[in-house]
């Protein structure tokens, strides 16, 4: 017996109180399939951020995308937790976002972020990131688009971006600081292909000739980099270098060294184009072709593009949008889209080339979140012994993501493996 009973007792509190912190702080996820078990999930403002806008057009339409998405979010999360998945989702108001669009407007009448927020008034955060300062914040509703679990690690990726800027001190809360890596911020800019300089002047309607890509080149350098760039397979992870060239030289083989890098080209975010699903098996968009060795003797379900020109009235839409976003039933709501491109193009991407259907969570090795009833994806996936638990996105087309955009898998149950990618 002790001669230090209570000593003991004491020392054993302790080790529990130390196992209990280091069991919530910890992060772990090596790639998109392993059993999941805690994730974040994003969040967007109340339509009642909406209620003075005065035009009935613009305010119904942007209430109900909030409202119908609010109810997707909900029924996604409550479908997790009964797979007991914890699931970590932070409240605008802990984030300091403010809770009416008249919240952004100065004395002035002047409707934009830049000129009400200010923490973030230095020019060069903007300049780095291609954020459009004058428009109204984008919410935090796309946690992968900007940060990924590295393992151990909860890499931020492009930290200067309004929504993960807020974001970060939750996270450090959430995970432990010391888990969280912002390596990134010391970068001195990645320098941009390109192709992606190219897709920067279209979204901005800037027109592309010779003289404004020089432009781009020597003044749009990028503080960070779309975390969607990047799939892990255990110990490979696939690094698209469409957005940076150099990636992996500048940047990630020092930063994860645990991971072997190969690079593909494929035009952007890799979820809009395939999933690992698990072992052997991937759903992916015909944007993937070219790259089929890399998955070799593994089965490829391919899908083809969404046939756009079906949509009705697409082809209108598209000439004032540019085929960024679509709101069914609001193709002829010209006040809206002239709304939503003036004062929330920061808040779309550019649906005409995405494939939703491949943007798939894996659970586990027997289920997998989809936001589509396709057919043709639910029958392959029970083909393979996968159950789909279909989670509908009904704005998937206006907010430019699926349920992978929306969530950061921050637990996943297991070790690194190799899997001979």
């Amino acid at each position: 017996m002790s001669k230090y009973p209570l000593l003991n007792i004491l020392l054993n509190i302790l080790i529990i109180i130390i196992g209990v912190k280091f069991k919530m702080n910890k992060v772990n996820s090596w790639d998109e399939f392993q059993p999941l078990e805690g994730i974040v999930l994003g969040t967007l403002y109340d339509s009642s951020f909406f209620n003075d806008v005065a035009n009935p057009r613009i305010r119904s339409a942007l209430k109900k995308i909030i409202d119908q998405t609010h109810e997707d979010l909900e029924y996604f999360k409550e479908t997790m937790q009964s797979h007991g998945i914890k699931v970590y989702q932070p409240t605008m108001s802990e984030l300091g976002y403010k809770s009416s669009i008249m919240d952004y407007v100065n004395p002035n009448g002047e409707l934009g972020y830049r000129k009400n927020v200010g923490e973030l008034e230095d020019d060069h955060v903007f300049l780095v990131t291609g954020v459009n300062h004058s428009l109204i914040p984008n919410p935090p509703l796309q946690p992968r688009d900007d940060a990924i679990v590295m393992g151990n690690k909860l890499l931020l990726t492009d930290p200067y971006t309004f929504a993960t800027s807020k974001i970060i001190p939750t996270y450090k809360k959430w995970f432990g600081e010391e888990n969280v890596d912002a390596s990134v911020l010391e970068h001195l800019g990645f320098t941009r292909s390109d192709l992606n300089l190219q897709k920067w002047l279209r979204k901005n309607h800037i027109e592309q000739t010779e003289e404004n890509l020089a432009k781009a080149r020597a003044t749009s350098t990028l503080g960070g980099f779309c975390s969607p760039t990047l799939t892990r397979v255990g110990k490979t992870c696939l690094v698209d270098t469409w957005q940076v060239p150099r990636l992996v030289e500048e940047f990630l083989q020092d930063t994860c060294p645990e991971f072997n890098f190969k690079k593909i080209t494929i035009g952007g975010h890799n979820d809009s184009v395939f999933s690992v699903i698990k072992p052997g098996v991937v759903v992916a968009s015909r944007e993937l072709k070219g790259y089929e060795h890399v998955f070799k003797d593994w089965e490829i379900i391919w899908f083809d593009d969404p046939k756009w020109d079906n949509v009705k009235k697409w082809t209108k839409l598209k000439f004032q949008n540019q085929g960024k976003w679509w709101v069914p039933g609001e193709e002829d709501n010209d006040e809206f889209t002239y709304f939503v491109e003036g004062m929330l193009s920061n808040w779309t991407g550019f649906v005409e080339e995405t494939v939703f259907d491949v943007n798939c969570l894996v659970v586990d090795d027997k289920h997998v979140v989809v936001n589509t009833s396709n057919p043709y994806l639910l029958d392959n996936l029970k083909r393979k012994g996968i159950e789909p638990i279909v989670c509908p996105l009904r704005h998937s087309f206006f907010w430019d993501g699926g349920w992978h955009c929306l969530t950061l898998d921050v637990n996943r149950r297991g070790v690194q493996q190799d899997y001979g990618i």
